[in-house]
């Protein structure tokens, strides 16, 4: 049986979170560099370790795969779709569906039935209440919260610390508590 080789398409900060959560599921990591936009193999595993959303779009193509660290907590009944990071101490809950290319980063909460549409960024600490859908391309910022039952907007930027009590119809960013639209 041969080793299990992936790729990871970027060599900046995130490539490297994900390459070092890959290593600790027994991958062995090669790289590729998002910065000459030179693509992966689509013949062979790999995953895109670029922080931009829309960046990231661009390089999906068969081939992509998850990456869920170890210390991260997936419920069975959740589905992740190929090119997605799950972070170390994230949450993924019960019948939680995460799209192509998402990044699910250290210690958020993706609580039950919620629906992460592909390219989306949930970062660091932010908790997506039961029942949200986040839009294709959005980036929910770090200590972020969306209340249950929402819908954010696709390539809708969230700050930090933002509280989202309302649903987030128009493309924008996003502040304060409770969150408002920047001017």
């Amino acid at each position: 049986m041969g080793e299990k080789v992936l790729t990871v398409h970027g060599r900046g900060e995130h490539g490297h979170v994900v390459a070092c959560a890959a290593l600790g599921r027994g991958w062995m990591v090669r790289w590729t560099d998002g910065i000459d936009r030179t693509a992966p193999d689509p013949n062979a595993p790999f995953i895109i370790g670029i922080g931009h959303n829309a960046v990231r779009k661009q390089f999906d193509a068969p081939g992509m795969t998850k990456v869920v660290h170890s210390a991260a907590c997936v419920d069975p009944s959740a589905v992740i779709a190929p090119g997605t990071f799950v972070g170390p101490m994230a949450v993924v809950h019960v019948g939680a569906k995460i799209g192509r290319g998402c990044i699910i980063n250290t210690g958020a909460i993706v609580e039950h039935n919620c629906v992460v549409n592909s390219w989306a960024h949930i970062s660091p600490g932010a908790v997506l209440c039961g029942n949200v859908e986040i839009g294709e391309g959005a980036w929910i910022g770090a200590n972020a919260v969306v209340k249950q039952g929402l819908t954010i907007a696709p390539w809708v930027t969230v700050g930090c610390g933002a509280v989202v009590v309302k649903d987030i119809t128009e493309p924008g960013t996003y502040i304060g508590v409770p969150a408002h639209k920047m001017n």
